[in-house]
């Protein structure tokens, strides 16, 4: 089986050389957990250098454009997601974040929710999918 790296010239850099946006293997796509980092970021030197700015809607919508980017990188829509992890770290801004999954995501997909700290500190939700990519 083959794998090819995706990287999508729509989001931020990420935090690490040897991370990537996703990679493509054996009919599916796996995206890297992504955060709310906005166009045009260059990669950090460090995981402390990116910082987010805006309310837990803000994050979440930017997460989730990456996201998006992501898979039509990868020949692929939010359609086909199969498994979504979500990671928080205040679970008061729950119901926040998952009001605006809602919005990307109007079929139920397997998920899983986990309260954690994050890398950088200044991010509140990291979101992580599986997708299927269709056969051309």
């Amino acid at each position: 089986m083959k794998k090819e790296i995706i990287r999508s010239p729509k989001i931020g850099g990420s935090y690490s050389k040897t991370t990537v946006h996703g990679t493509r293997a054996g009919g599916f796509v796996f995206v890297t957990g992504q955060i709310g980092n906005k166009p045009g970021t260059a990669p950090a030197g460090t995981p402390h250098e990116i910082v987010e700015l805006g309310s837990i809607e803000e994050q979440t919508v930017q997460v989730m454009e990456n996201v998006k980017a992501i898979l039509e990188q990868a020949g692929t829509t939010l359609d086909n997601v199969v498994k979504r992890n979500v990671y928080i770290t205040n679970n008061a801004e729950y119901p926040k974040i998952y009001e605006v999954l809602e919005r990307y995501f109007p079929s139920p997909v397997a998920s899983t929710g986990v309260i954690t700290g994050l890398v950088p500190p200044s991010a509140r939700v990291e979101i992580d999918v599986i997708a299927i990519v269709p056969e051309k």
